[in-house]
């Protein structure tokens, strides 16, 4: 099995900084994830991923038969931040590769194109990498010349949506710039608008339908909750309820994105953001297909989504939607090494967090927003974040994600070179981790704790 697509220079360089996909509610892994793994394709889809010599996962899926284009777009882009290619080079490599994402998209790509253009793109990257160590490279065009010889589906997974599309769709008063570098949130952003109220079906045999199909979804029955939603569709035009047909194109979304169908739940999120009237709706709608474009390093078409998720969450007054954004934008930041916007937007996240005054919230997002500082050298800054998450974990007695908290802030202090620190540190995550049934966790933190 070819599993070395990154090109083992890179850890040499700045590091691989991919997202590792993560579609539940908290951040951390729960123990039974791998448990799950073989009943729940949504599971199979974030742990069926192989890693760099770096001990960081890659994008393609190498236990499926075939590779898809769009993941292997994905870790192209992805070793071309890794390598520390200058603002010239990426250009010149993303002229090519936005001729094959063009490409991709036809119905019945041409192989040959997709891959002469892979080549090219390889050869500018070698020839940087030639420069830089002052010694010849190949080391990107064997990698493409090994990734030709696996299956590839050379078809797009991910249709484009055309950015006015998404434009239109946001409230006058609340329009984000969706500029390519220096997406901002303008000052009339207000989060006390009046909230819309959670739809509820009003026909009986709507509602019953409705929790029929809804049974069927929860128990991964996808065939019969599909047929289900069809029916339901059928029903919710006949007696032309618009809001429901809106809801019946979220749920069936919801269900295509578990099963990684990626273009109809794209679809069917685009139908039910357009449709609905009520803005949860349209802003749930908008962060999943950011995360689907997140999911495959697609930037800008997801930070896009992400503020209008942001602009409608503001409209319903959902705070903490609007925080779990605000988050996700600095994550995308993050990953575009770009820490001016990144910090930015995690100072906004952080501030909308305090104001839900949930403890579960503000722990979580103080968490992502000190391991995006981590990664882009902050660490002063991390270790900030790290100890208000570490507050609210410890207000609400969530010991788990509190000693994995003391975990990143000790490794932090190793990186300083302060081991009595970093001893204290994790002296702490061990009495947090003993009173947790976390088995996994306490030998974890005991192990880094007998090493230090």
């Amino acid at each position: 099995m070819y599993n070395t697509i990154y090109p083992g220079y890179a850890n040499s360089y700045l590091g691989i900084q991919n997202r590792q996909i993560k579609r539940k509610k908290e951040e951390e892994p729960s123990s039974q994830s791998s448990k799950n793994a073989e009943n729940n394709p949504q599971e199979e889809r974030k742990q069926q991923t192989s890693y760099f010599p770096n001990g960081e996962k890659v994008a393609i899926d190498y236990t499926r038969r075939k590779i898809g284009i769009d993941q292997v777009l994905s870790d192209f882009k992805n070793t071309a931040n890794a390598i520390g290619a200058p603002d010239e080079i990426k250009a010149e490599v993303s002229s090519y590769l936005s001729l094959i994402e063009s490409q991709s998209q036809k119905k019945a790509p041409n192989p040959q194109i997709i891959q002469s253009n892979l080549k090219s793109a390889s050869q500018i990257l070698d020839g940087y990498i030639t420069d830089t160590l002052k010694k010849p490279s190949k080391v990107v065009e064997n990698w493409v010349d090994a990734l030709f010889l696996q299956q590839i589906d050379y078809k797009s997974q991910i249709p484009q949506l055309e950015q006015e599309d998404i434009v239109d769709a946001l409230p006058v008063d609340e329009t984000f710039a969706v500029q390519q570098e220096e997406e901002v949130l303008p000052a009339s952003v207000n989060v006390e608008t009046v909230s819309s109220e959670v739809y509820v079906p009003q026909d009986p045999q709507l509602r019953k339908m409705f929790l029929e199909a809804k049974k069927y979804a929860s128990q991964d029955e996808k065939e019969m909750a599909l047929y289900s939603f069809q029916n339901l569709m059928e029903y919710a035009n006949e007696i032309g309820d618009s809001q429901a047909c809106a809801i019946i194109h979220f749920e069936e979304a919801r269900l295509y994105d578990d099963f990684n169908q990626i273009e109809d739940a794209l679809y069917n999120y685009d139908r039910a953001a357009k449709q609905s009237t009520d803005n949860n709706i349209k802003a749930k709608s908008h962060m999943y297909m950011g995360k689907i474009y997140d999911d495959y390093v697609r930037l800008e078409p997801a930070i896009n989504h992400y503020c209008a998720a942001v602009s409608f969450a503001g409209e319903a007054d959902n705070l903490k939607l609007q925080t779990k954004v605000l988050s996700d934008i600095a994550q995308v930041h993050t990953e575009k090494y770009d820490s001016k916007n990144a910090l930015m937007f995690m100072d906004l996240s952080d501030t909308i967090a305090a104001e839900t005054k949930d403890k579960r919230v503000m722990g979580i997002i103080s968490s992502k927003n000190g391991s995006n500082c981590e990664k882009l050298g902050e660490k002063a800054r991390a270790l900030k974040y790290f100890s208000k998450s570490a507050k609210s974990y410890t207000d609400i007695q969530d010991n788990e994600n509190l000693a994995r908290n003391y975990v990143k802030a000790a490794e932090i202090m190793l990186g300083y070179g302060n081991p009595a620190k970093a001893k204290k540190l994790l002296g702490k995550a061990y009495i947090a981790a003993q009173s947790t049934a976390n088995i996994e966790l306490k030998q974890m933190v005991s192990n880094k704790l007998a090493a230090v």
